[in-house]
């Protein structure tokens, strides 16, 4: 119920309520939730009260309204635990899920300034730029661009990445063991093209991780990873 106490707007203490509900499994992806009349009885709110809640999770891809049908629950997060170098894969099948990717991009491109800072190259060198979009469920979760010095991995162009994953390939195939990495998380309003690749509405907000990947303390690759920001639960383990 609502916490008339609270500083909080009743519309947003609402909505944290629905998110539980969402985040719990009550209410399931693809299923619609109440109507706003149940819930105004419910949760004993106005319905302007109950219809900010919704936008609210509307604006941040948890929840779609359909004209004459309803509003339907998109999706759930997924807790990405961050204390040691994970695999995309790895960790989404530890959470029950199928995955797949979908090679979108790999070529060879002269490396802007921006990307060539991170690689420790010079601008107008050559990179091996790959672009892949990642699914769980079918649902596509991630927009990946990773680069590579061209100079020393140009046989990452020869990769069958349509029928293997990256860094397996680059562990099984050519002994290179990504085992050190450093991100950083910045929100971002996604772009028109990252929307359409996501599914979901443009002017959302999604999540920006930039990292820069090493093996034995030899820079490898660097990337740049952008999700819907409702998708991913990050948490880390803190030591004294």
């Amino acid at each position: 119920m609502i916490d008339t106490a609270s500083k909080l707007p009743f519309y947003y203490q609402l909505a944290q309520q629905f998110e539980e509900k969402i985040g719990s499994g009550t209410w399931k992806k693809g299923n619609a939730i109440p109507s706003e009349r149940e819930l105004c009885k419910l949760y004993q709110v106005s319905r302007i009260t109950v219809r900010n809640a919704i936008e609210e999770l509307v604006k941040q891809g948890k929840l779609e309204k359909i004209q004459g049908k309803g509003t339907y629950v998109l999706g759930r997060s997924i807790v990405q635990n961050l204390g040691s170098v994970y695999s995309f894969s790895k960790e989404m099948e530890k959470q029950g899920k199928i995955t797949s990717t979908r090679l979108l991009k790999l070529e060879k491109i002269v490396v802007e300034q921006r990307v060539a800072l991170q690689l420790g190259i010079s601008e107008g060198d050559e990179v091996i730029y790959v672009e892949r979009l990642r699914y769980a469920d079918e649902q596509p979760l991630l927009l990946e661009k990773t680069y590579f010095p061209a100079e020393r991995y140009g046989f990452v162009l020869k990769m069958d990445l349509d029928n293997k994953q990256l860094y397996k390939s680059l562990e099984e195939d050519h002994h290179i063991v990504i085992n050190k990495a450093f991100e950083t998380f910045k929100a971002c309003l996604l772009k028109s093209d990252e929307c359409k690749l996501l599914e979901c509405n443009h002017n959302q907000f999604g999540l920006l991780i930039r990292r820069t990947s090493y093996a034995l303390d030899q820079l490898v690759c660097y990337s740049t990873i952008v999700s819907k920001g409702d998708i991913f639960e990050f948490t880390v383990k803190l030591i004294s």
